[in-house]
């Protein structure tokens, strides 16, 4: 077992051991990558004295090689591969020394704490290691404790490491700061320093859970309180396999499915939350064979603000449609400029950098690299970043790591696609956010006709003083659309052109005249019967029903058949339906040209707006390679043609549009029931065909039979 420094080693020896190791793995390393592969694996003693010497060290440098283990873009592979056992095999400390934690920190022998308690430690790390235990009421748990004397040897390194920082910025100032060393070194400190606190790691984990309650295939540890102080943290048991266990046992097939939620969860993190785990190595992850995800060791962590969350996915939209000077653009916005600043120059290396990316075969491309890269090399050219992005771009090049392990030839990029457009649907929607935009800009806009600069839009201005704005002026501008929509406004202007449109081949225009009056006062006498809706988009569909219901009387009191009323308003609502779809065929033609990629992000929108929740309820269903599949457990336009006892006219109509909408998106709409037919749900089954790469013909209502 290696030891740990003492720290009562004098106070210039240790940064003299510190810096002949330093010199002397620097020196190898050069070497080293000069040499070529066949001689490389005969010098494999060279990154393995690496990684000897930073155990010997201790464990602020075990910590320091443990990032580099996720770093194949910065160090070979020989030395990835030498430090990777860092992640999960350091050596561990004496169990006399757990039991004396234990008893200093709960004041009572192991014995009277734990029912039981293992004494050979599960997992060691390089500030602490973890036991299983049993708890006095019976509860299986994992105790995770700190090493001895950790918190002064760590200062000590730290203060070591600051003064010889110094030095190296009075020989070397503009070296240094291209590197950002100062503010990389920063962050280091502040996060190790931070996990040494395992309260705080637990109430960490304790955000995480609540971030991902309704995930439950996403599973964080639960805390015991009682149990936890800042030298132990007891958490809930959890198991799984590791991911070189994963490997060996999951399909590719699997692989990817769970490789695809991982993605999805740190895009959740980066986006949605702006708090995400900045280490998921492998070592902190857990991989159950039921298909859930265990994410442990949540010391380390980085918060975003809302700007930088916003940038972050504007840059990442960018990047998916290949957008070099904008991608650019949002990276740049976020920089401290030095006087000496050469944008240009910055701009032409980022663009040599995204075109290698670009251009790479998949084993090589890396999104992290470039992304990282150019924080890393910002400051040469006079850009200098803030110290949490560092963070987070750091825990986006270990994501991407494990993304890549998991399954290696995959697209990252083609991977988030679909996800970023989500996150940005989820965002660009949310009512609050735009409410704080409002306040933010609206006055400038409407009164200069100019947008203020961001440096002036407070993230943190005051609330409560500002919401008179937006108060009073959706108050004003709930009368005016309320004046408008008394008189049916919003439904003549979308509905009447397409009535006359279909209308036209069987009534004068005199005639189709009447039939829109007398439809649209049949609909304000409905209007009184639609139940308010928790969004715009179920507003406006429930109001269509409305509308369908009263030109459906209106038909048949001037001679249709109940079933030829039907047919011709299915023709007029999918002349509006296609107009509604445009949208998001749109947006996901804007992110990929992959048919089937195309299809879920178009779904995904349209689920979003018109159809969003929570007034419409969705439940994402796996149904199988090449199938877009999820259930509507809710819908509330079926609701309100039921309470009219016109369910059937609901699904001659609006339950029908969907078929013809998966021919024009290249697919098969495959279906059970629907609920207006008086089934518990609406199946969705959007089988891609392959064969029909780009789906872009408008089909014309003479196509539409209605016996879809």
């Amino acid at each position: 077992m290696v030891s740990a420094p003492k720290t009562s080693t004098p106070f210039i020896v240790r940064p003299l051991r510190i810096l002949w190791f330093a010199l002397r793995e620097y020196t190898a390393y050069r070497k080293f990558v000069q040499l070529t592969p066949e001689l490389r694996l005969k010098n494999q003693h060279i990154p393995q004295r690496f990684v000897s010497d930073l155990l010997r060290l201790g464990p602020t440098f075990i910590k320091i090689g443990q990032i580099l283990s996720t770093r194949p873009d910065v160090l070979p592979q020989e030395y990835v591969k030498a430090l990777a056992v860092l992640q999960e095999r350091v050596p561990p400390f004496a169990f006399d020394d757990v039991t004396s934690i234990v008893r200093e920190t709960f004041g009572q022998d192991i014995q009277k704490v734990f029912q039981s308690f293992e004494e050979q430690p599960v997992a060691s790390a390089s500030l602490s290691q973890v036991h299983f235990a049993v708890l006095t009421d019976g509860n299986e748990v994992a105790v995770k404790i700190q090493r001895p004397h950790i918190r002064e040897i760590v200062n000590q390194d730290m203060a070591t490491l600051a003064r010889m920082l110094q030095m190296l910025h009075r020989l070397f100032p503009k070296r240094v700061e291209r590197l950002n060393l100062v503010n990389g070194f920063d962050e280091f400190r502040r996060y190790t320093l931070h996990e040494l606190d395992f309260s705080l790691e637990g109430k960490t984990l304790e955000r995480f859970r609540e971030n991902f309650r309704e995930w439950d295939d996403i599973i964080f540890p639960t805390v015991f309180w009682e149990y936890t102080a800042p030298k132990i943290l007891t958490m809930s048991r959890v198991s799984g396999l590791r991911l070189s266990e994963a490997l060996d046992i999951f399909s590719i097939e699997e692989r990817k499915k769970l490789n695809h939620r991982l993605i999805e969860m740190e895009m959740k993190m980066f986006i949605s939350d702006g708090f995400f785990h900045a280490d998921l190595h492998p070592g902190n992850i857990f991989f159950r064979q039921d298909g859930k995800i265990v994410v442990l060791d949540v010391g380390m962590y980085g918060e975003l603000t809302d700007s930088q969350r916003d940038r972050f996915m504007l840059y990442m939209l960018a990047v998916a449609q290949k957008q070099t000077r904008r991608a650019f653009y949002h990276l740049i916005r976020q920089t401290q400029r030095l006087s000496w600043a050469d944008e240009e120059s910055f701009y032409r290396h980022f663009k040599t950098l995204a075109d290698k990316f670009y251009s790479s075969p998949l084993s090589e491309m890396s999104l992290a690299r470039v992304y990282l890269g150019f924080f890393l090399d910002g400051a040469k050219f006079g850009f200098v970043f803030p110290s949490d992005l560092l963070l987070h771009a750091k825990a986006i090049t270990t994501a991407e790591a494990l993304a890549f392990t998991m399954v290696p030839d995959l697209n990252f990029v083609e991977e988030i696609k679909p996800i970023i457009a989500r996150e940005f649907f989820q965002r660009a929607f949310d009512l609050q956010r735009l409410q704080r935009k409002v306040q933010q800009i609206v006055p400038e806009l409407l009164l200069m006709g100019e947008i203020p600069p961001q440096e002036v839009q407070e993230d943190d201005h005051e609330e409560v003083s500002a919401n008179f704005l937006w108060t009073t002026g959706v108050k004003i501008l709930s009368t005016k659309l309320n004046e408008f929509e008394q008189s049916a406004g919003l439904m003549k202007a979308v509905v009447n052109p397409y009535v006359r449109k279909i209308l036209a081949d069987h009534y004068t225009d005199t005639q189709v005249d009447e039939i829109l009056d007398r439809t649209w006062l049949r609909y304000l006498d409905l209007e009184p019967s639609i139940p308010r809706q928790k969004t715009f988009g179920a507003r406006f569909t429930v109001h269509a029903a409305a509308a369908i219901i009263a030109i459906s009387e209106v038909l048949i009191a001037v001679g249709q058949t109940k079933e030829n009323a039907a047919n011709l308003i299915y023709k007029i609502g999918w002349e509006v339906y296609t107009i509604m779809a445009d949208l998001p065929w749109f947006i996901g033609g804007a992110f990929t040209q992959d048919g089937f990629q195309r299809l879920k992000l178009a779904t995904d929108a349209f689920r979003s707006f018109p159809f969003g929740s929570p007034a419409y309820l969705w439940q994402d269903v796996d149904a199988g390679e090449g199938v877009v599949g999820f259930d509507c457990l809710r819908c509330p336009v079926a609701e309100y043609f039921a309470s009219h006892n016109l369910s059937e006219l609901c699904v001659q109509t609006f339950c029908k549009l969907d078929f013809p909408l998966a021919e024009q998106w290249g697919a098969t709409l495959e279906r059970t029931g629907t609920i207006a037919s008086g089934a518990p749900l609406c199946d969705f089954r959007w089988r891609y065909r392959s064969q029909n790469k780009s789906p872009n013909r408008l089909i014309s209502p003479d196509e539409i039979t209605g016996d879809s």
